[in-house]
C-alpha cells in the first residue's frame, strides 16, 4: 500500500469520526419535543364506589368564590378513569386569573349530566400550597407503587326529603328545581351550584334525590321562615332558595303563606289639610337582595292604600327626593312611623298621622 493511499484513508476516518461527534452532540438538541421533559402533573384513577367502578368520562373542575362572584375552571378531563391534573401552580395561578379577596375553592368532579361530586370549602392559602392534597379530599386515595393516585368516590346516597306545612300536613306536587349546595354568599344571597335536575313532591311531601352526601339546595323555592315578632304579632321572613342538611333523611316544615292585610295610611298636614305626593317606602324581611321599596303613594286626600304582609318590618314617607346620605333636605323630608304606629296600623288597617 503507498503512503499516499494510506495517508487518504486516515484523512476520511478523521471525517467520518468529527461527523459521528457532531451528530452526538447536536441529537439533544434536534430531538422531537415528545422526548423532552413533560410538564409536572399528578395522574388520578377515578372510580366511584370501589377502584373497578371507573369514571369512563368526566371532568375535573376547579370553583373559587367570593362576595364578588364565583368563578370556574377546567383543572383536567377524566379519560378512561385517569385524570392529569397539572401542577405547575404559577400557571394555574395565572390562568385561574382568581379574585383577590377569594374567600374559598372547591374541586368538583362532574361524572355526568346530573352527577357530581365536591370537596369540602378549602381556603386560599392551603388550597395553592397543597394542590393533590386538595384533590384528593374528593375521596379515599391510596399511593400506588407506579406513582399514580387510586381515587375512589364515594358512591351516591338515595336522598329522602320531606316538605310539610307547619301543622305536619304534606307539602305535595311541589316542583323543585334541586342542585348540590356550592356558594350563596355574596352581596344577594344568590345561589349557584351543581344541579341535580327537576322533581316534584308526592302525595306526603317528599322526592328522592340520588346525591353524595353533602348539603343539597333547592333553587329559586319560595318560602317563609319564622323570624320573631314583628308589627302584626308573629313575623317572618320571604325566602326564595331553600339549603337542605348532608343528612340522608330530611323532613323541613315551613310556612308557605303568611297573614296578607290591606291597610289604610292617611296623611295630614300639622294643620290638618291633606297631604298628597307623599311616597311611603316598606321594609320587610328576606334572605336576597331587595327588602326595600316604594310601594304606594298619597293621593289629593293624603290617602294611601298600602298591600302588607307579616314580613313587613317598617314603613317611612318621604317627600321629593331621591337624597343622598347626609342630606339636610332629606332628613327634612323624610320620616319613619314609629313602633306604636306601626302596631296601630297592622292590627286597626287604618292610621292618620300629621305630618
Amino acid at each position: 500500500m503507498t503512503s499516499s493511499h494510506w495517508r487518504g484513508r486516515r484523512a476520511q476516518h478523521a471525517i467520518e469520526f468529527a461527523v459521528r461527534v457532531s451528530l452526538a452532540l447536536l441529537t439533544p438538541l434536534l430531538a422531537p419535543p415528545a422526548f423532552g421533559q413533560s410538564p409536572a402533573q399528578a395522574k388520578y384513577l377515578v372510580s366511584i364506589g370501589t377502584p373497578s367502578e371507573k369514571i369512563v368520562s368526566g371532568i375535573v373542575w376547579l370553583y373559587s368564590y367570593s362576595w364578588y362572584g364565583l368563578d370556574q375552571y377546567k383543572l383536567a378531563a377524566i379519560r378512561n378513569g385517569v385524570a392529569l391534573v397539572p401542577l405547575d401552580i404559577d400557571r394555574l395561578k395565572r390562568e385561574v386569573d382568581p379574585h383577590p379577596n377569594t374567600d374559598a375553592y372547591v374541586v368538583v368532579i362532574q361524572a355526568g349530566e346530573h352527577l357530581w361530586f365536591r370537596t369540602p370549602d378549602i381556603p386560599s392559602d392551603s388550597f395553592w400550597a397543597d394542590l393533590p392534597g386538595a384533590v384528593r379530599l374528593l375521596g379515599s386515595t391510596t399511593g400506588l407503587p407506579t406513582g399514580e393516585t387510586q381515587l375512589v368516590l364515594a358512591a351516591p346516597a338515595r336522598r329522602h326529603i320531606i316538605l310539610l306545612y307547619p301543622d305536619g300536613r304534606p307539602k305535595s306536587n311541589l316542583d323543585l328545581s334541586v342542585s348540590i349546595y356550592l356558594w350563596d354568599r355574596n352581596h344577594c344571597g344568590f345561589h349557584e351550584g351543581l344541579p341535580l335536575g327537576s322533581f316534584r313532591t308526592d302525595a306526603s311531601g317528599a322526592i328522592e334525590v340520588l346525591a353524595p352526601l353533602v348539603p343539597l339546595y333547592f333553587d329559586g323555592l319560595e318560602f317563609y321562615e319564622s323570624h320573631g315578632i314583628g308589627p302584626a304579632g308573629p313575623a317572618y321572613s320571604s325566602n326564595i332558595g331553600m339549603k337542605i342538611s348532608d343528612d340522608e333523611a330530611v323532613v323541613s316544615k315551613v310556612a308557605w303563606a303568611v297573614p296578607e292585610f290591606v291597610v289604610q295610611l292617611q296623611v295630614l298636614t300639622p294643620a290638618g289639610r291633606p297631604r298628597p305626593n307623599v311616597d311611603v317606602y316598606g321594609n320587610w324581611s328576606t334572605n336576597t337582595c331587595g327588602g326595600h321599596d316604594r310601594i304606594a303613594g298619597t293621593d289629593a286626600r293624603g290617602l294611601a292604600r298600602l298591600d302588607l304582609d307579616a314580613t313587613f318590618t317598617a314603613l317611612t314617607l318621604i317627600v321629593g327626593g331621591p337624597y343622598g346620605p347626609g342630606d339636610p333636605e332629606g332628613d327634612k323630608n323624610t320620616r319613619e312611623l314609629s313602633d306604636v304606629e306601626l302596631r296601630e296600623l297592622f292590627s286597626r288597617h287604618k292610621l292618620t298621622i300629621r305630618w
